[in-house]
């Protein structure tokens, strides 16, 4: 079965007004998708965040422990997770690139031939899009497969060539960016798995153990370390993701 009927168009479908009605509504139907697709994605990404932040703790456990076998164990699993994150980003940012393009046609039925560039986002993205959520995939190969059902029958001139050009190298230019937004908001989710002295293990033990402020004389006096040497640690401790100093 055909997506797109040629044979019920006269002539070039971008100007049919059934055929534009036609595509109108089949890019309502793929917006609602993405929609529900980015949020899902937002959902995902959320897990996988509070998943990493959960063998954190339990890197920082193993260190404090003394298990560096256990500890690495756990980094590792949290660098997969970090990649992971990285590609959920992108691919999110991506489909709202993709939503507004189909937000900005259906808003302006005049350039319902802007569609066609939408083919390289599509492309671009689909192998990325795969593997972290493959309905989100088949839903943008549905919708370029008829993206370029309907495009094949139109009479595209020149200028809509150049146009499709200029967008394919948009489209790069949009992943690029994505690519570079998903790296930044992946670093600040997700710290840096942390190594630690044997001072810091102590102090950071010396905390874990207590429920209250700690007494800086009182902890330096039970471990053993100076004063100024505990608050040094303890900045060095804040700067790692471990603690959080007040005041």
């Amino acid at each position: 079965m055909r997506l797109f009927d040629v044979d019920n168009y006269d002539g070039d479908p971008f100007v049919n007004e059934q055929a534009r009605e036609e595509m109108r509504l089949r890019l309502e139907k793929s917006l609602s998708e993405l929609n529900a697709q980015i949020m899902k994605l937002r959902s995902k990404y959320d897990e996988v965040t509070a998943k990493s932040k959960e063998y954190f703790e339990q890197v920082v456990e193993a260190l404090i422990s003394g298990d560096e076998e256990r500890a690495s164990i756990y980094a590792e699993e949290i660098a997969e997770i970090k990649r992971l994150a990285s590609i959920l980003v992108k691919t999110q940012l991506v489909l709202e690139q993709v939503k507004l393009r189909l937000e900005t046609i259906l808003e302006v039925s005049e350039v319902i031939g802007l569609v066609v560039p939408l083919l390289s986002l599509i492309a671009e993205v689909g192998d990325e899009v795969a593997e972290v959520a493959p309905d989100t995939a088949k839903n943008l190969q549905e919708l370029a497969a008829y993206i370029e059902n309907f495009s094949n029958v139109s009479s595209i001139n020149e200028l809509r060539v150049n146009i499709v050009q200029e967008m394919d190298e948009e489209a790069r230019k949009i992943l690029e960016e994505a690519q570079k937004a998903a790296a930044e908001r992946v670093r600040q989710s997700f710290p840096d798995v942390p190594k630690l002295s044997e001072e810091e293990k102590l102090v950071y033990a010396y905390i874990s153990s207590t429920n209250s402020e700690i007494d800086l004389k009182k902890c330096a006096r039970e471990l053993g370390i100076d004063v100024k040497q505990v608050k040094e640690i303890l900045e060095k401790l804040e700067e790692k993701g471990l603690i959080e100093l007040v005041g």
